[in-house]
């Protein structure tokens, strides 16, 4: 991957970005996505921050040689508490556990305004960064599936409605719809992976005299989702 293309877990994330707004990239690294979506003219503006100076230096740089580096501003700082007033539409926030980015969400108010569309990309701990979205007033809009490299990768796109909600273990861990029919290969070796995942976690605890209602409930709900593929 370079600064003039993005691999399938960044294109995934493109999809969500909408045309002709501000982009804020945080925890940007090497502004990989906003270049892009800047030299595509998807959108007029970006905004990349981080928490490191040195990652920083790495995106004015990409950011220079793609020539859009007049298009960007670029701000040091931790999370995105400090990002208001720059007129931001679209906040990424990718590559990160699950909760820091729902440490990131709970902490900027500026992901509330009306109007604005967070896209996050969690590594890890997808159903408690759900959790937090529900509980805190956003509604999930979409969700995305990607692959890369033989791991499997959930991108969300959510929304500021103010109304708190409380969805169930299986929505969750696993999402509420099946996705889009593009992304039918990529959310059943998603599914397949988790299943395994939680056997694994399933024969520890059996093996350890513990409760597996959980596990198993969990894997009933996967079986009833790839059955949906086989029809």
């Amino acid at each position: 991957m370079t600064k003039d293309t993005l691999d399938g877990r960044l294109l995934s994330c493109a999809g969500f970005v909408r045309a002709g707004g501000v982009l804020a990239d945080v925890g940007t690294d090497h502004a990989y996505l906003p270049i892009f979506l800047l030299k595509s003219g998807k959108i007029k503006r970006a905004v990349l921050s981080d928490v490191n100076e040195g990652p920083l230096s790495t995106a004015r740089e990409n950011a220079e040689a793609a020539g859009v580096l007049d298009l960007c501003d670029i701000v040091l700082t931790d999370g995105a508490a400090e990002l208001s007033d720059l007129g931001i539409t679209d906040y990424a926030v990718c590559g990160m556990g699950g909760e820091l980015i729902a440490r990131i969400v709970s902490e900027a108010p500026d992901m509330k305004r009306e109007g604005v569309h967070l896209i996050l990309q969690p590594m890890s701990r997808q159903a408690h960064l759900r959790r937090t979205l529900y509980n805190e007033g956003y509604s999930i809009l979409d969700e995305r599936y990607s692959a890369e490299g033989g791991k499997y990768y959930v991108t969300l796109l959510a929304e500021y409605t103010g109304e708190a909600s409380a969805p169930c273990e299986e929505v969750l861990e696993l999402g509420a719809d099946i996705p889009h029919p593009c992304d039918e290969k990529e959310y059943v070796g998603y599914l397949i992976t988790r299943r395994r995942a939680l056997i694994s976690v399933k024969k520890g605890k059996s093996l350890a005299k513990e409760n597996t209602e959980r596990e198993e409930s969990l894997i009933r709900a996967i079986d009833k989702r790839l059955r949906e593929y086989e029809k």
